[in-house]
């Protein structure tokens, strides 16, 4: 996909907004969950299917990310176990790129405008925000913060609303292709990339 500046109108910016988990960086809790298993001996099978059944409870901020460990290993955590077990691991993968950020950086000096819309518990955010992984965005929009999840029609009428800017001006990165249809039924332009593969993406935006 490529749009150059000059295709630009002054009167509405245009907005590239970006997922975090499978794009900015690599999605860290899958394999967290294979450490856990093996840690507490327990099925891999059975911690994923409390993940998923307590994930979006997690995700639109309505269970502390701590409690939502305690529920997926059905035991109670201490700090310091919920801090080596979880959060260490996924800060291990939980930074983005400086090729990512070098081409962020060029797109703004380009014009362009950034933002973040992904779906992340409440840990994961406070380690995003502590690590100032989010300085570079004009506009965050995380579903712990607000309640609203990818693909529901809401999520992207909220976030454009905030842009301030017209449906076609909007360009959405996530690794879902459901994330991606969603926002292209909506009127967005969409594409569906993988981290390995973002940089090359936005070579090709001017």
């Amino acid at each position: 996909m490529r749009m150059k500046t000059s295709e630009k109108t002054h009167e509405k910016p245009f907005w590239l907004v970006l997922d975090v988990h499978g794009v900015l960086i690599p999605s860290s809790e899958r394999w967290i969950l294979g450490m856990l298993a093996k840690r507490t001996h327990q099925p891999s099978w059975l911690l994923f299917f409390r993940w998923v059944f307590y994930l979006r409870q997690a995700q639109r901020g309505l269970l502390p990310a701590k409690k939502f460990y305690e529920r997926v290993l059905d035991q109670k955590l201490s700090e310091r176990e919920f801090q080596e077990w979880i959060m260490r691991p996924y800060a291990s993968r939980g930074s983005i790129s400086p090729l990512i950020v070098h081409e962020l950086s060029r797109l703004k000096k380009r014009g362009w405008k950034l933002a973040i819309l992904s779906d992340m518990n409440t840990a994961q955010a406070a380690f995003h925000r502590a690590k100032k992984h989010f300085a570079p965005f004009d506009e965050v929009f995380l579903s712990c913060e607000t309640g609203l999840m990818k693909p529901f029609p809401s999520v992207y009428n909220a976030l454009e609303k905030r842009l301030r800017t017209r449906k076609d001006h909007i360009v959405f990165c996530d690794d879902l292709w459901f994330n991606t249809w969603g926002a292209l039924i909506h009127g967005w332009k969409a594409v569906t990339v993988k981290g390995k593969n973002l940089v090359r993406f936005l070579k090709d935006l001017e």
